[in-house]
């Protein structure tokens, strides 16, 4: 009889060659920084502000961790003007600026370093699923591969029509390469949900029979689950819905009803239960986090882009795919099927944050895509010509990499600011205290909060309340000629300095500068104060 607790076993060498090939996509990963550090393309200009990918949700982690290197554990939106109340969201960044704290390490660097950390735990978790299904080490690499660098077609639409709306450009929740690139949490989620997969892969074979315990995976399950609902807790709502629609299709097969899969799925289910009345509360009874909650909105892509976006890994898992929806057997194939469809069904319901259920999808399909490749395309093609084609597929699914690589390899705002900012920003964090508001253009006012530690007007589309409203309110600022308009924004916000440098002076030559006294200058940027 097979149990839960049979062992996996995966030999040092192989675990060598996860580490190599796992470390070589981390520093692939970090070779736009590299770049930044070692070119001199940023001189004395320009200022690397600390995040690339998606720098704009980056500047609000770093916000949040400089929020835990002052002690808190709690999550304060500084990144709006309005006071709150702070609420426990995203707990992963305020526990790293908590450490940030502890070893006197600047929170920036501690984000890479987590990054690096997270990476390479993701890609040991992607190989350790891998030799929980395929015993041979074959199948476990090419599994491996397609997983950690497969991407879709979205370079080929970006180069025909220009059209960047395909998942593998701007959804790096479904691609472990891409979530390296963006943040933590995103390389943490695949790993607890491939970890997950793991252990639901054994414990649902034929013949096992374990109920939960504290030694075959129950207490892993319920750990993995309890830390998605700190991490991403919208990736358990596919996964929830997959495993109970096996059990259900279980049931209905065996014609009787089991305690031990209701059993597994209360192991899954009950540790994220907390977490989860905790956010329907805040978002119904707390201001902030209901507006927050209102405005962000992720929508999926149309199907077809979505389906561009998965590209050749998508088309290899076909015969995969349909192998398993004729067979649909329980070794593996009934619940990664089950959870390939209860993704791209939970993506297309009608909710705001439909994107994000996409989380960890490249998964399934690279499980298929193996399954493919072993039991369809390799028997139409001879051994000695199956890795050359194998060699000559990866740049086909990597090509959407090169290009979110070479995109973070110009300097422009965002990412960067004029350098005068930096040295205002250090001024102004001595001056302000957390509850001020500082007035700036969009672009600067990403990176006040983590950088000085105040609060904005107007700098994120989700975090900012009231996003619309104040952003065209800080941009008629900036273009105003009515000292009446002037002083409404001011007074309205309690805005305590405004920053005017070269950022600013796109947006309009303000002559509300007139009614406000300059306090401090550093070359091409001034501060002023009411």
């Amino acid at each position: 009889m097979q149990s839960a607790r049979d062992t996996v076993h995966i030999t040092p060498a192989e675990w060598r060659w996860v580490i190599f090939v796992g470390g070589a996509l981390v520093l692939l990963a970090f070779v736009p920084f590299l770049w930044v550090a070692l070119s001199g393309a940023v001189g004395d200009q320009w200022q690397f502000m600390g995040v690339l990918n998606n720098y704009i949700d980056g500047a609000t982690y770093i916000s949040k961790m400089m929020q835990g290197f002052e002690g808190s554990w709690l999550v304060y939106f500084r990144h709006t003007s309005e006071p709150h109340n702070a609420i426990f969201v995203q707990v992963l960044y305020p526990a790293l600026g908590q450490l940030a704290r502890v070893i006197n390490v600047p929170p920036i660097a501690i984000f890479h370093v987590a990054r690096v950390v997270a990476s390479l735990i993701m890609y040991m978790a992607m190989y350790y699923f891998a030799s929980t299904v395929w015993p041979r080490p074959r199948s476990r690499r090419i599994f491996f591969i397609i997983a950690a660098i497969g991407s879709g077609l979205g370079w080929v639409l970006l180069i025909l029509t220009g059209d960047t709306t395909s998942p593998d450009l701007v959804i790096p929740e479904i691609f472990p390469f891409y979530s390296s690139l963006v943040n933590v949490h995103f390389p943490l989620t695949i790993t607890c949900l491939t970890l997950l997969a793991s252990n639901l892969v054994v414990i649902f074979r034929p013949g096992c029979t374990d109920d939960p315990s504290i030694t075959n995976g129950g207490l892993a399950i319920g750990a993995f689950s309890f830390t998605l609902s700190l991490l991403y807790p919208q990736s358990l709502v596919p996964l929830g819905l997959a495993v109970t629609g096996f059990i259900v299709f279980y049931w209905l097969r065996q014609r009787q009803f089991s305690a031990r899969e209701a059993r597994w799925l209360l192991v899954l289910a009950l540790p994220a239960l907390p977490m989860a009345a905790y956010y329907f509360a805040i978002v119904n009874y707390n201001p902030a986090a209901a507006g927050w909650n209102s405005q962000n909105i992720t929508l999926a892509p149309n199907p077809v882009i979505m389906l561009i976006g998965l590209g050749v890994p998508l088309l290899i898992a076909l015969p995969g795919i349909i192998r398993a929806v004729r067979r649909f057997n329980q070794d593996g194939d009934q619940l990664m099927l089950i959870w390939l469809i209860t993704i791209l069904i939970v993506v297309y319901l009608p909710t705001n944050v439909q994107r994000r259920f996409a989380v960890g999808l490249m998964i399934p399909i690279a499980y298929f895509a193996t399954r493919a490749l072993e039991d369809y395309w390799f028997t139409f093609i001879t051994r000695r010509w199956r890795y050359r084609l194998l060699m000559a597929v990866i740049p086909t699914i990597t090509m959407s990499y090169v290009v979110l690589l070479i995109v973070n390899l110009n300097v422009k705002s965002g990412p960067f600011l004029q350098r005068d900012y930096a040295a205002v920003f250090q001024w102004l964090s001595t001056q302000s205290e957390s509850n001020e508001v500082i007035l700036a253009s969009p672009e600067v006012s990403v990176w006040v909060p983590a950088w000085v530690g105040a609060r904005v007007v107007y700098a994120h589309p989700y975090e900012t309340l009231s996003a619309a409203v104040k952003e065209q309110q800080v941009e008629n600022w900036f273009k105003a000629e009515s000292p009446a308009d002037c002083q409404a924004l001011i007074s309205q916000y309690n805005v305590r300095f405004v920053i005017y440098g070269p950022q600013e002076e796109q947006l309009g030559q303000t002559t509300c500068l007139d009614t406000l006294e300059p306090v401090f200058r550093y070359n091409s940027v001034t501060v002023y104060a009411p």
